[in-house]
């Protein structure tokens, strides 16, 4: 289920394997009011199944899954073989001189924790950088040899602040949006007078 992008959850096993043993006949202990099987029977199945964990799992688009499959992938790689390997089987693209582009997007609100805090008070507040999402963009490019460009950082405000830059990777350039997400082109001058341009 996992693997197809639909995990169970611990909570989902116990009620699955419940209605196993009841369906059937099978003799257990679980809990015939919540209709699962107990946490320590769960403990007990991962250990005897020590090839899976109790993991949290990441958001994927429809767009995403339905776009990654064998028709489109070996397409891909039919494609790419011909942009670098010729007719002849000689390779007509260095491993340096191919480059893969990603971006990232780094939230600026912390997620707050669970506190301590007085009983019967509904609302708990706990400060942070600020109350709805914002997020900073990192754009990262490195080639098949190895060879890392440094850094483009987008930040969600409407003018660039320089202190924004300190500690960050050496040669790092950075650019503000005022969505902080890569929505249009953004140049900007690179140190050594070249202009780039990040779509």
């Amino acid at each position: 289920m996992e693997a197809r992008l639909y995990g169970l959850s611990p909570i989902d096993v116990r009620r699955i394997v419940y209605k196993f043993c009841v369906k059937n006949g099978i003799q257990n202990n679980f809990n015939s009011d919540t209709k699962m099987a107990g946490r320590y029977w769960m403990e007990g199945f991962l250990i005897r199944h020590p090839e899976l964990s109790v993991r949290h799992s990441e958001a994927v688009s429809i767009q995403r899954v339905i776009s990654f499959n064998k028709q489109k992938v070996d397409k891909f790689y039919s494609v790419l073989k011909g942009a670098l390997i010729h007719d002849t089987g000689v390779r007509i693209v260095l491993p340096g001189n191919i480059y893969n582009v990603d971006e990232s997007g780094y939230t600026i609100c912390q997620r707050p924790a669970k506190v301590i805090a007085k009983k019967g008070k509904h609302c708990v507040g706990q400060l942070t950088s600020a109350e709805k999402g914002k997020t900073v963009t990192a754009v990262r490019c490195m080639s098949a040899s190895g060879v890392f460009v440094p850094p483009m950082l987008i930040f969600p405000r409407v003018r660039m602040k320089p202190s924004l830059m300190d500690s960050a990777p050496t040669g790092a350039v950075a650019e503000a949006n005022k969505s902080g997400w890569i929505t249009s082109s953004i140049q900007f001058s690179h140190k050594a007078g070249q202009s780039l341009l990040c779509y």
